[in-house]
């Protein structure tokens, strides 16, 4: 259904929120509903606050979110990935650096 729509859905790692941006904006949005509730939960003035506190997410703060993200993932990779060198300048014929003799 997402591809008829021209969307992909890419699958995040569970527990792994720092790679999901929107949860970055939800954690925010959340905090200042905490901060500026006064209201019961679940009345009509606690559902205006949410309304009106996601009203206030800009495309701007969007994109540094996903910027956000996007760097955590690359540090997560980079940390993972152990770079292979392959010298060849020298002969691979000889072995003795891998077996005991």
């Amino acid at each position: 259904m997402a591809r008829d729509r021209g969307s992909r859905v890419i699958r995040l790692p569970p527990y792994h929120c720092i790679f999901n941006p929107i949860e970055l904006l939800w954690s925010q949005m959340k905090n200042n509903i905490r901060r500026n509730n006064t209201a019961p939960k679940f009345s009509s003035a606690t559902i205006d606050i949410i309304r009106e506190e996601a009203s206030k997410i800009t495309a701007e703060m969007w994109a540094n979110c996903v910027r956000h993200s996007t760097k955590e993932e690359d540090q997560y990779r980079a940390r993972l990935i152990t770079p292979l060198i392959i010298n060849l300048e020298e002969s691979s014929d000889d072995d003795s650096d891998y077996f005991d003799q």
